[in-house]
């Protein structure tokens, strides 16, 4: 009795017709996945930018410290916040993704200091990087500057 193998049931010239559409399905298949990578930077930033926005309107100051960098950390001096109530912050124009993993975001912040009781407004705009060793999105260019 004669074993057939799989390639026996496929004449030479039928597996070399069907080889384009495999590497066609191959390639969508891994366009695909980084599709759904960049969807998930992308739902990752949204997230992260929404954490800023909503921290930095409520003044939660410390929060906002945590998504930032390591290096925009430095010498930060969170009592001078203290004086700072935020009015309003709205997001101007879209923010993109670049294939490096970088975003820029410009936000307008209105705020009044409590001590002169006037309102200021302030144009933050925010450096984000994607850190593929820590699957998150952090803050380079610091607080505000209220």
């Amino acid at each position: 009795m004669r074993y057939n193998h799989p390639q026996d049931a496929m004449p030479n010239s039928l597996r070399l017709a069907a080889l384009p559409a495999l590497l066609v399905l191959l390639q969508a298949g891994l366009t695909g996945c980084g599709t759904i990578q960049e969807d998930r930077r992308a739902e990752a930033l949204l997230a992260a930018a929404n954490t800023h926005h909503e921290a930095v309107r409520w003044g939660y100051w410390e929060a906002v410290v945590e998504l930032m960098h390591a290096d925009a950390r430095k010498d930060l001096d969170l009592t001078a916040l203290k004086n700072v109530r935020v009015t309003g912050y709205e997001v101007v124009g879209p923010s993109e993704i670049t294939p490096e993993g970088k975003s820029l975001r410009l936000a307008r912040i209105d705020y009044v200091l409590q001590d002169e009781q006037r309102l200021k407004q302030v144009l933050d705009r925010q450096d984000w990087r994607w850190d593929d060793t820590r699957k998150v999105w952090l803050l380079h260019s610091g607080l505000p500057a209220f």
